[in-house]
């Protein structure tokens, strides 16, 4: 059985690389991560359960990267957050036979490692930086706030803000929807976190989601259109590379999109959690309805059989 499933994705690959071909000649690209270290972490036999008393072990290994430096961006509210450090993706995937719309089921990588790699990136401006007494009160910032604050815009460690995205529940791929530039083709959970100096000094850690209500990506090779506005925004599947006689699939360069999705408000916690979460609410005018905000993730997606790992 596991010997049709693999060889359904070549066929899946093959099909696309004809569509493709038939459209437009790709430029030959070389493979910008050659070593096979980028699926240390794949669940290579690691089993889960498919159906009532059936399990499979994981059938494709995937990893992405986003491009180093210009990996994209994230817009929410008034910001715009580029992506400069590289953030990484890393799972396994085993066919789902019950739900052929999800396609596959969720297989955590292996020895420990998170799913989703986070990179903290600076914030542009400095949104925190010039809160001026009349919002501090507006706010309900007690006195003891007050004071730091005032002390910290001294020392200049209210200037630097950065924001992380982290996992905040199974990411799962949809190869079939990735290449045919069709629906979801990366559902991923997340979670941002707000870091800076100031904020660690008071003790209070600052998440915009949460693992219970996490900020649900839902990313597309294809076509996103905002519920809000109605605007629609075009994705790419990248270019195409097919190696190892089909056992391993690259779409370098692909731009995956999303503008569908809601964001929260910010959820603090430590001695000031209150007035803090209220005060990032405000400066980075959130929460936000579905359609208002939006991601855009450039980097390679690599697809590998167990196979060609053992």
């Amino acid at each position: 059985m596991r010997r049709v499933r693999i060889l359904g994705l070549c066929l899946v690959a093959a099909f696309a690389l004809a569509a493709v071909g038939a459209s437009s000649a790709l430029a030959a690209v070389k493979n910008p991560t050659k070593s096979r270290k980028i699926f240390d972490n794949c669940p290579v036999g690691v089993e889960v359960e498919t159906g009532p008393g059936e399990f499979d072990a994981t059938e494709l290994c995937v990893f992405g990267a986003t491009e180093p430096t210009e990996g994209g961006q994230f817009t929410v509210g008034p910001i715009t957050v580029p992506i400069v450090k590289q953030i990484s993706l890393q799972y396994g995937l085993t066919y789902n036979p019950n739900n052929s719309e999800a396609g596959f089921f969720y297989v955590p990588p292996a020895h420990g490692a998170p799913a989703i790699t986070p990179a903290s990136e600076p914030v542009p401006g400095e949104p925190i930086a010039n809160i001026t007494p009349a919002e501090q009160e507006e706010l309900g910032w007690p006195e003891s706030l007050k004071y730091s604050y005032a002390q910290a815009q001294k020392h200049h460690t209210v200037k630097k803000v950065y924001e992380a995205i982290e996992q905040a529940g199974d990411p799962v791929t949809n190869p079939t929807n990735l290449l045919t530039e069709t629906g979801t083709a990366v559902e991923a959970p997340v979670k941002i976190k707000g870091e800076n100096k100031w904020l660690s000094q008071l003790g209070d850690v600052c998440y915009i989601g949460s693992n219970e209500a996490p900020i649900v990506q839902h990313l597309t090779s294809g076509e996103s259109e905002s519920p809000l506005t109605h605007e629609v925004l075009h994705g790419s599947k990248g270019e195409f590379l097919v190696e190892h006689e089909g056992q391993e699939l690259i779409l370098p360069h692909s731009n995956l999109i999303d503008n569908t999705y809601a964001v929260p408000g910010a959820n603090c916690t430590g001695p000031y959690s209150a007035a803090i979460a209220a005060t990032i609410d405000k400066e980075f005018d959130i929460p936000q309805p579905a359609g208002a905000s939006v991601t855009e993730i450039k980097g390679t997606l690599y697809n590998a059989v167990p196979a060609l790992l053992e």
